[in-house]
């Protein structure tokens, strides 16, 4: 049902313990590191030149896309819910310009940014994150949202155009985030 070691290793992938990444995952592209305590769901692709950097105690859903071509990181305790695509590139079809990846270069208007999650970050199903977004320490995006601006520390957001729907409860969910690493620090002594 998961990628073996071997195969992971097989595949140029970088990888800590405890990762389940289900066998019907695409990988294209040989700059991906992923942390310990990672699970990928099933068909999500995952495809860069640049790197993909995934920390710990990440959860990918099934069907989540990740057009890295610009880079992408993703920091610790972060979720991306079922249908979830990330695109570090968009190609401009406003100005007359040609679209598309068989077509050549000169003849497309590509713009390419990064995309970063901080920690704690979780993205609702369905939901369209664009490139050089930043999605700051422990932002929550609802179910269907597109997101191409980026979203403070905290702050809950949700819809076309995403709007402020409320704020997390930082305190907490810094407490929470200080006890499990104490708890999992302890089972590992």
């Amino acid at each position: 049902m998961y990628y073996s070691k071997d195969e992971l290793n097989e595949m140029g992938i970088k990888f800590g313990r405890n990762v389940q990444i289900h066998r019907s995952v695409l990988f294209f592209g040989n700059n991906i590191q992923i942390g310990s305590d990672v699970r990928i769901d099933c068909y999500s692709v995952i495809t860069s030149n640049e790197p993909i950097v995934l920390g710990n105690n990440i959860h990918i859903g099934a069907g989540v896309h990740i057009f890295g071509t610009g880079g992408v990181e993703i920091n610790s305790f972060c979720n991306l819910s079922s249908r979830c695509s990330i695109f570090t590139t968009s190609d401009d079809y406003s100005e007359g310009y040609l679209t598309n990846p068989t077509i050549p270069d000169a003849f497309k208007k590509v713009s390419i940014a990064p995309v970063k999650l901080e920690k704690q970050v979780i993205v609702g199903c369905g939901s369209v994150i664009m490139p050089g977004v930043t999605l700051g320490m422990g932002a929550a995006v609802g179910a269907l949202s597109f997101v191409n601006t980026d979203i403070p520390e905290f702050t809950i957001v949700a819809g076309t155009p995403t709007r402020k729907i409320g704020k997390r409860n930082q305190n907490r969910l810094l407490e929470m985030e200080e006890k499990f690493n104490l708890q999992k620090k302890n089972q590992l002594d």
